[in-house]
């Protein structure tokens, strides 16, 4: 048997509507030849619309899917932090259920965490990216968040809140992030790039999600995000202070 070389984990929480399309885009690049030594981890968050019992189904058709349940909804971090245990792929790739990035291109992505990086990122604020069909409320609460983190941290990231990106397993175990919702995928990118890991963003728009219904809270999210921008600031704030102290200068990597 081929070793696993590369985990795709894809959260899933109440996604019974959406399954068949991730199931055929993910498929049929299999089919096309872009996941050798490929693997997809479906991370079951508490759903209760029948989520669990099909990717249960998938699981026993596809040597290729393997399944990891929650026994209730517990949020996206927690499903992140989930599927980041139970996986020892040196590459490992998060993308969202919905298919809202387009899962094609995590082949894309890989390539580019081989030439150097150690986090690769969609960007669907970076200037040379498409425009998407993304809803309005989630573009203005994305590209708002993105904002405000590069005043915080720097130009050389526009985009911290799309999951669908692709890490260096070395990565995943020096981070530790500790927010349960949405806000976490923001928080692992900032804690690696404090940490000095190399970001690297491949442009590409975001689009409406054609099946089933968002599961964000807006306004939990937006509490969040502030909350960690506070520690972001502060973060900052003291590292520059040791920088000065130690009579240097505060300098994040790219």
């Amino acid at each position: 048997m081929q070793p696993t070389l590369i985990t795709i984990i894809v959260p899933c929480y109440n996604e019974i509507d959406g399954l068949p399309q991730l199931y055929r885009r993910l498929s049929a690049m299999r089919e096309n030849g872009h996941m050798p030594g490929w693997e997809v981890l479906l991370v079951n968050d508490g759903s209760k619309d029948g989520t669990r019992e099909a990717i249960n189904r998938l699981t026993a058709e596809n040597v290729w899917i393997r399944t990891v349940h929650h026994d209730t909804n517990k949020g996206l971090g927690a499903a992140m932090r989930t599927g980041f245990g139970n996986t020892q792929a040196p590459i490992v790739c998060t993308m969202d259920s919905d298919c809202t990035f387009a899962p094609e291109t995590l082949p894309a992505m890989v390539t580019m965490l081989q030439a150097g990086a150690d986090i690769v990122t969609a960007s669907p604020w970076h200037p040379e990216s498409a425009e998407g069909t993304v809803h309005p409320v989630r573009k203005i609460l994305s590209q708002g968040a993105s904002w405000v983190y590069r005043q915080i941290l720097g130009d050389q990231v526009h985009s911290f809140t799309p999951m669908h990106r692709v890490y260096r397993r070395e990565v995943l175990k020096k981070v530790a992030f500790h927010s349960n919702n949405f806000s976490a995928v923001a928080e692992v990118l900032i804690r690696a790039m404090f940490m000095g890991f190399r970001v690297k963003e491949m442009p590409m728009p975001v689009d409406r999600r054609q099946f089933g219904v968002s599961k964000i809270n807006v306004a939990q999210s937006i509490r969040a995000h502030m909350s960690l921008m506070r520690l972001a600031s502060w973060t900052k704030f003291t590292m520059w202070m040791e920088a000065k102290l130690a009579g240097g200068r505060l300098v994040i990597e790219e």
